[in-house]
């Protein structure tokens, strides 16, 4: 058996290496060591077997959120994210029905007011948040 165990092992890290990285089944290779071992030891295979399961689940629940993160890398804001706190004016009545538009440094989009508030045209606002392609605003005064 700990040849079994040792080539599940190395079949996840090669499955791993060919998929560069994407926390396929890491899990099942950490799984397999520790039922070889137990298999050196003359552990039962259910055992085994229960060991190889619980251990692949463990690891995966504790390394996926964390290498997840960390992979993730450094995100760079992109433009549209940097409007957000920006001052803008409305050049289209915003309703609670109807979007309206918002010019921000120049450029026209489309917007609502936060809580679907009505904004009058020629109103300042600041944008709050970005929702799909639409500015979320607020009126602010003068």
């Amino acid at each position: 058996m700990i040849m079994f165990w040792v080539i599940v092992a190395i079949a996840a890290i090669i499955v791993e290496i060919i998929t560069l990285g994407n926390l396929i089944c890491i899990w099942f290779a950490v799984g397999a060591l520790v039922s070889a071992i137990l298999a050196w030891l003359h552990v039962v295979e259910l055992i085994q077997y229960i060991a190889f399961f619980a251990v692949s689940i463990l690891v995966m629940l504790i390394v996926r959120p964390l290498a997840a993160e960390y992979l993730r890398g450094n995100t760079v804001p992109t433009n549209s994210d940097r409007m957000i706190g920006k001052v803008g004016k409305v050049t289209k009545d915003i309703t609670a029905e109807n979007w309206g538009e918002v010019t921000v440094q120049g450029m026209v989009w489309s917007a609502i007011g936060i809580d679907n508030q009505a904004i009058k045209k020629d109103t300042k606002v600041k944008v709050m948040a970005i929702e799909g392609v639409k500015l979320i605003v607020r009126p602010i005064e003068d």
